[in-house]
């Protein structure tokens, strides 16, 4: 278990932030991804977890992934998310089965999100683990940048949360590009009008 440290912030040029990440020093990627992912709820409520198939490659034609199962225990502080998480994964192919397991259960689908687009990766120094960058569009809500740490130690979280603001501005976005609000919220205010 580990603590996710992540900002995401919407990106309208597209194009000139994928070349300025492709240009980054010492970054490596781009490698292309799609995730699609079903969170699950009980009685209409709030959700509880997550199910996931993450796929990524060379190009979106040539994709290989695996099937991650996530719960969070979630905290925002000034659009920065600081999670607790617990997960484990399994085959891909096992999709189809766990969602109607779930469902069996009695759990429903809160919603479903579906993101494309780039992973990179940036290692800077041995005090923070690597940073890891994604430029994708969630359908539905548009394109976002999103950068996050997965950490040990929570005596870390400061530290990540000044670097990523730090990096957010090296991308060429400023503090009001921030998305506070969870994916999740954003696409089911959608559906509930």
């Amino acid at each position: 278990m580990g603590y996710e440290v992540e900002l995401k912030a919407h990106v309208k040029d597209v194009i000139s932030l994928k070349s300025l990440l492709d240009r980054t020093e010492g970054i490596e990627g781009p490698i292309c991804e799609l995730k699609d992912d079903i969170y699950y709820c009980l009685d209409q409520g709030e959700a509880l977890f997550r199910l996931r198939k993450e796929s990524f490659g060379p190009s979106f034609s040539n994709l290989k992934g695996k099937l991650v199962f996530t719960r969070k225990q979630k905290s925002l502080t000034d659009g920065i998310e600081v999670n607790r998480e617990t997960e484990f994964t399994s085959d891909d192919n096992q999709f189809p089965s766990a969602h109607e397991f779930f469902l069996g259960l009695g759990y429903q689908i809160y919603i479903r999100k579906t993101k494309r687009g780039y992973s990179y990766t940036l290692a800077f120094d041995d005090v923070l683990p690597p940073l890891h960058i994604e430029l994708v569009e969630v359908l539905g809500l548009g394109w976002f940048l999103e950068m996050e740490f997965i950490l040990e130690q929570e005596e870390k979280v400061p530290l990540a949360r000044t670097f990523l603001l730090d990096m957010l501005t090296r991308f060429g976005l400023d503090s009001q590009s921030i998305e506070s609000r969870y994916y999740m919220h954003l696409l089911k205010s959608q559906t509930t009008g």
